[in-house]
């Protein structure tokens, strides 16, 4: 049986969504002192650009603004997880000028607002303001510079834990001294956090194992190499299998998870859907759900406040659920420590 949702806060300043994201300062003031000089009138217009259809983030999005009373005209577009058919929505939400444009995804944010000084007002949105979510390294995908300087018209909310606060839970489970990493080469999200695994690996000194899924002939991932590559890494030492965040393993998770869990390789991810609704064994995650309210919440500082985009920091929520799934645990026979089960939330998938 499911056991009650259990929180892990971590040691930061982070706004939490609990107890207080309606408490916004309303009317707060820009840089100077000015509000923005021009405020939305309701129904506001939003246009949504997903990745691959609509979810919990979405959704959350959405009930966040429904709930608050907050009229809205929703437009929404999904890429079908083609960086081409983003490019084309972007082309209508420059003909529409909406009130706000919201982004899902690192690829759909990149596409339609560009990295920081290379956009193009003519193919990215420059000047309306803007929100992205579930972008898991706004910093080093270049789309923004810092998380307390967005840009003119963009800010947005996190939803990955640390990578080394993950790398601490994976450790406080089960001490490792290699960790494998299975990913999609095509995908940036997952590009990035293997560099930062590798990284944080050279100055702890641990191995990292990564094997990017092959490809065929036209540059596509191919989900069949997916057990050859967990079979890879374990051969090679591997003690975990780390799956970083990527809309391609996400869509395979089954695949994934359950060729690792088949040859005794325990799996941690920093996305809920391994966990809960797959064969992962151990998660550090943000549900998407509530990173969706957050990021209504920064929507109705824009839309309703009038706040500036840039006036707003990108933030994550300051608490984390810890999951773990007693399935794959007994399968596996690699059981939580004791210092764990006060605070882990137990799932049965």
């Amino acid at each position: 049986m499911t056991q009650p949702s259990r929180l892990l806060r971590l040691p930061t300043s982070r706004r939490t969504l609990l107890g207080g994201l309606a408490g916004g300062a309303a009317g707060a003031l820009l840089p100077g002192g000015a509000k923005r000089a021009r405020a939305a009138e309701p129904p506001y217009r939003i246009f949504m650009i997903t990745w691959r259809g609509w979810e919990d983030a979405s959704q959350g999005f959405k009930d966040y603004l429904d709930r608050r009373g907050v009229r809205t005209e929703l437009i929404v577009r999904d890429a079908g997880r083609s960086r081409e058919t983003v490019a084309e929505h972007v082309q209508e939400a420059l003909e529409l000028q909406p009130d706000l444009v919201y982004t899902w995804g690192t690829t759909t944010a990149l596409t339609t607002f560009g990295k920081v000084g290379e956009a193009d007002p003519a193919t990215n949105v420059t000047e309306i303001p803007s929100v992205f979510t579930i972008v898991s390294d706004p910093i080093g995908s270049g789309l923004v510079e810092a998380y307390d300087q967005p840009r003119q018209n963009l800010t947005g909310t996190l939803y990955i834990a640390p990578v080394e606060t993950q790398l601490r839970t994976i450790q406080a489970y089960g001490a490792f001294e290699a960790l494998g990493a299975v990913f999609n080469p095509l995908e940036s999200n997952a590009r990035l956090t293997v560099a930062q695994i590798e990284a944080l690996a050279e100055r702890d000194g641990f191995r990292v194992i990564a094997e990017p899924v092959a490809l065929d002939a036209d540059d596509k991932p191919l989900p069949e190499s997916i057990p050859d590559k967990v079979a890879a890494v374990k051969e090679q030492g591997a003690e975990w299998l780390y799956i970083p965040p990527d809309s391609f393993l996400n869509v395979n998770r089954d695949l994934l998870t359950g060729s690792a869990t088949e040859i005794g390789l325990p799996s941690f991810a920093g996305a809920e859907n391994f966990i809960r609704d797959s064969h992962g064994l151990l998660g550090l995650v943000s549900r998407y759900y509530n990173v969706g309210q957050f990021t209504g919440y920064i929507a109705e500082q824009i839309l309703v406040e009038g706040r500036d985009p840039a006036a707003i920091p990108i933030e994550s929520l300051d608490r984390f659920s810890l999951l773990v799934n007693m399935a794959t645990a007994h399968r596996l026979g690699f059981y939580p420590p004791m210092s764990m089960l006060t605070i882990a939330e137990f799932v049965q998938a």
